[in-house]
């Protein structure tokens, strides 16, 4: 008997040892194939640390592998009157399927956000065609072949791991003892603080941490984040937070130089999407790569050090347009409730009559972006559907040499005050345009630099047709980047450079002509508009005046879950997952206290909205 007995719990432990083992052998190939692909890419590791990752990455799924075997071992107890085999033959299946499309999408768009998947991509889901437009066809194939690589690897360690157990009463009992003992593996393991990406990260190297997530598990957990909001974030007292940040912007409005011939110009703004400040004033093979906007920038008002608060469009018309900086894993356009109690460039220039309009060549409803727009009190928007399906020549919607032409011919019949915001498209992936490259290779990278080059060329071209109007002097355009772009160079997600854009204030009604090495933000456009106009900017609490003379030399920017700090010394960048600094250039000059109340300030009142 006692034979017997033995023999059953040894068979039960076996079964049991099979589906752990199962999951890890199939969670550490992907994790193995995600550093192989990415390889191919540029992005290396040295062996030490590669060793490590895997080891800290066998951690987390761990972890991840006890949630997926809970309902086998929950359904043990009944497998006497079930099909037990079949019905884990199908459990099994239904999550390699779902698992495979999940780490296939993972590991193809790594090389393009620099962070793995996480509940952010799920945002874009209700506008699954229009964002499915924006990724590359070579993106679309990998994540397909990966997908089906990874069912295939899943069936074939199916077919060799046996899960055939058998039952008695005496390995129900150990099932019970078991089966609540998984959550010490699915909490990562008896200490306080239970399974979060701190845990698997180990080095100031973000792709080494990167390497050691699980993606699935990524997104169960910064998707259970959401509700959280409102305690994530703590690094000091609330008073104390604010006192800091207010005590950074309380002198915003004093020494403001002006900049405007008159106080009501008419307002042309062009948001360019990824327009890096990397592309100013470089060339890539003897070859000017916007060669009419370094033209341009010689007139007016150059901000060389300009940063963007984000890594997302609508993240940048929300500091754009409201001075409502980036928060990491969110974005407040998401949440239209939010976005009404704003402060707004729009609804503030409304109340002096001024009549606003926005142009986009996509689809405007992407992203929750129509609701911001109108919840920022926008009269008119243009967008795909007000164009002739005929022009419709880029897949998600109108080239930009099309918008812009649409909106220099509605500035010649618009005779009011008015405020037009244009949002350009075309140097978004696919990398599309309607006309020859300018550089024949067919890189991600130089893709890229052909669309932006393109974009450029029809920027000029509408500045020079307006500078011969009559309109042109008492007219003041804006030309400022939604966001930074990991290219050129394919920067690191996290570091300054992704975030450094161009800013530039031209048109006849601006006084002087001058580049400014000043560190400002995307987020302080919006109140040094009004101020220039004479209307209150108070509202505004994340912003400075770039036209202050007592303007402090700062950047705040957000990525993933992290955010960075730039002054005129240098910059300081740190990760939410582990707590740490895990950049610093240079000689910072600002205490990273004032970073982190900034952004404690940032979610307290995101929370309070």
């Amino acid at each position: 008997m006692h034979s017997s007995v033995n023999l059953n719990m040894k068979n039960y432990l076996k079964f049991v040892l099979s589906l752990f083992g199962f999951w890890l052998l199939f969670f550490l190939l992907i994790r193995i194939l995600f550093v192989g692909y990415q390889f191919l890419f540029g992005y290396k590791i040295n062996f030490e640390f590669l060793i490590k990752s895997l080891c800290y990455g066998v951690y987390m799924d761990l972890s991840m592998t006890s949630y997926l075997i809970a309902l086998p071992l929950f359904v043990y107890f009944i497998n006497k009157w079930i099909p037990f085999q079949k019905i884990l033959f199908i459990y099994h299946s239904i999550l390699i399927l779902i698992l495979s499309g999940i780490t296939a999408a993972d590991i193809t768009l790594y090389r393009e956000w620099g962070f793995r998947l996480d509940k952010t991509a799920f945002i874009y889901l209700t506008e699954f065609q229009e964002a499915g437009s924006f990724v590359s066809g070579f993106n679309i194939i990998s994540c397909i072949l990966l997908f089906f690589l990874f069912v295939w690897l899943g069936y074939f360690l199916l077919m060799k791991f046996k899960f055939n157990p058998t039952n008695s009463y005496y390995t129900y009992v150990l099932n019970i003892l078991l089966f609540p003992a998984l959550i010490i593996p699915m909490r990562g393991g008896f200490s306080i603080i239970p399974m979060n990406p701190g845990k698997v990260y180990f080095s100031n190297l973000p792709y080494a941490n990167h390497i050691a997530l699980n993606a699935p598990w990524n997104i169960l957990y910064t998707a259970l984040q959401v509700k959280k909001i409102n305690t994530n974030i703590q690094f000091m007292s609330q008073k104390q937070a604010d006192g800091i940040v207010d005590s950074l912007f309380q002198d915003k409005n004093e020494n403001v130089l002006n900049i405007l011939k008159d106080t009501r110009p008419k307002v042309l703004i062009f948001i360019m999407e990824s327009f890096t400040a990397k592309l100013i004033n470089k060339k890539y093979k003897e070859k000017e790569i916007t060669p009419r906007l370094n033209e341009w920038i010689k007139k007016g008002i150059y901000f060389s050090k300009a940063y963007s608060t984000g890594d997302r469009t609508e993240i940048g018309l929300a500091s754009i347009l409201s001075g409502f900086p980036a928060q990491p894993q969110s974005s407040i356009v998401h949440f239209p409730k939010k976005t009404e109690k704003l402060p707004s460039l729009i609804r503030s220039l409304k109340q002096l009559d001024y009549n606003s309009t926005f142009y986009y060549g996509g689809d405007i409803s992407f992203a929750s972006m129509s609701s911001f727009i109108y919840n920022s009190g926008i009269d008119k928007i243009i967008d795909k559907s007000s164009f002739s399906p005929k022009t419709y020549n880029a897949k998600w919607g109108v080239h930009d040499h099309i918008l812009f032409e649409k909106v220099y011919d509605d500035i010649l019949k618009d005779s009011s005050q008015f405020l037009k915001i244009c949002l350009s498209l075309s140097s978004h992936p696919p990398y599309d345009i309607p006309e020859d490259y300018y550089w024949n290779e067919n890189q991600e990278e130089v893709l890229f630099l052909n669309t932006v080059h393109y974009t450029d060329k029809h920027l000029g071209i509408i500045l020079d047709k307006l500078a011969a109007l009559p309109i042109w002097n008492d007219l003041m355009i804006l030309v400022v980047a939604d966001h930074g772009c990991r290219f050129p160079g394919n920067d690191l997600y996290h570091v300054p450079e992704k975030f450094h854009i161009p800013i530039w204030f031209g048109g006849g009604a601006i006084t002087m002509d001058s580049t400014i090495t000043n560190v400002i933000s995307q987020n302080d456009i919006a109140p040094s508009i009004l101020h220039q106009f004479g209307v209150s900017n108070e509202a505004f609490d994340f912003s400075q005046n770039i036209f202050s003379l007592n303007h402090k030399q700062t950047a705040y920017y957000a990525f993933n879950n992290g955010f960075g700090w730039v002054d005129n010394g240098g910059v300081q960048v740190f990760s939410n997952d582990n707590k740490k600094i895990i950049l610093s250039q240079d000689n910072p000059k600002t205490n990273m206290n004032i970073a982190k109340a900034y952004l404690q300030k940032i979610w307290n009142t995101f929370n309070a909205l």
